[in-house]
């Protein structure tokens, strides 16, 4: 049990190292408002003066993204011992202990495909699947985290990660699937004051943390990727400034989102097609090190396969996420193209 004495001291990383599967769920008034530790990487802040904002700050989904693992860390205990201010409704998750604990993406299957459900088929296959487990605990504390908020709340969850690929643009997020809402102008003005200067704009439901947020809760919701992934300790924490910069002032309430701004200067992208594997011929004539959104010439054969291989229909056509090695049926890589908004 903590006490108001261990504040200056808290790491909230040792802290999930010491509890990293399960612990019982205490709370701590502190300064500003009052501390629920519900379970291993759980933490809910509440402040004093309510608020209708009601943000979700999730990392370490894959366990060897450290750099934004180490900025929530210094947030919580920046909030504990008040020298960060606390005027939203707050929810901190850490995804992964145990794989961070490894220093590991995952254990056994990538937690970041077993939200919105997805997990109940791995439970089915594995009573006791770790990622599957974790998945279905992280998704019980969005869920009575939100479903608190009011009807005239803004619920927000940003779920920070590094790449492990390299990429031509460093700094991209996600925009999930909006099941027919509308794209944020604000929303995309809040991730490129966080550094980010390449959007994503997802074509359908997906299994991804952010989208399970986005379609469950109305959350404005995105997977943000702030850099290249690196060992604890490792990372130039100058790199993520930025981003830590805006997360700060949100939850200081100090942020202030503007639905007027231009989108002009992002880099908007959208899924124009998977690339699925068909079958063992299937090969995507790229090299395993390719990086993220790297564009293709018209008429360059991307996907080779005896029955449907791809041919790039025009200049500017690029893939995100390729991998070769993945089973029959599933996805090669995504083929997207440039697009705007409006």
């Amino acid at each position: 049990m903590l006490t108001s004495h261990d504040f200056n001291t808290f790491n909230f990383i040792d802290f999930v190292r010491q509890n990293p599967d399960h612990h019982e769920p205490f709370s701590l008034e502190i300064d500003q408002g009052k501390a629920v530790f519900h379970d291993a990487g759980i933490i809910e802040f509440t402040p004093d003066q309510p608020s209708n904002q009601y943000v979700c700050l999730s990392c370490g989904v894959h366990g060897n993204e450290t750099a934004p693992i180490e900025i929530i860390s210094d947030m919580v205990r920046d909030i504990l011992v008040g020298s960060q201010a606390l005027q939203v409704n707050l929810l901190i998750l850490l995804g992964n202990p145990k794989a961070m604990m490894q220093q590991e993406r995952f254990l056994e299957f990538n937690l970041n495909r077993m939200f919105n459900h997805h997990w109940k088929a791995y439970l089915e296959a594995d009573a006791s699947c770790y990622e599957a487990l974790r998945a279905k605990r992280l998704e019980a504390a969005v869920k009575d985290f939100f479903d608190k908020s009011p009807t005239d709340a803004r619920c927000y969850h940003y779920d920070l990660h590094t790449a492990i690929r390299a990429s031509k643009h460093q700094r991209f997020a996600i925009y999930p699937y909006l099941d027919g809402r509308e794209h944020k102008a604000e929303q995309l003005a809040f991730v490129q004051d966080c550094g980010v200067d390449t959007v994503l704009l997802y074509h359908k439901p997906s299994s991804t943390f952010s989208y399970h947020t986005s379609h469950h809760f109305k959350a404005d919701a995105f997977t943000v990727e702030l850099g290249k992934v690196k060992p604890f300790g490792e990372n130039n924490r100058d790199d993520f400034k930025q981003a830590e910069n805006q997360l700060r002032k949100l939850v200081a309430a100090n942020y202030h989102f503007n639905n007027d701004r231009s989108t002009d200067e992002l880099n908007l992208f959208a899924v124009k097609k998977e690339l699925l594997r068909i079958s063992d011929e299937s090969h995507l004539n790229v090299e395993d090190d390719l990086a993220n959104f790297t564009e293709f010439e018209q008429g360059f054969e991307l996907l080779s396969d005896p029955d449907e291989p791809y041919i790039v229909e025009s200049d500017g056509e690029a893939i995100v996420f390729p991998n070769n090695k993945v089973p029959k049926g599933q996805r090669m890589a995504l083929l997207i193209e440039p697009v705007t908004l409006g």
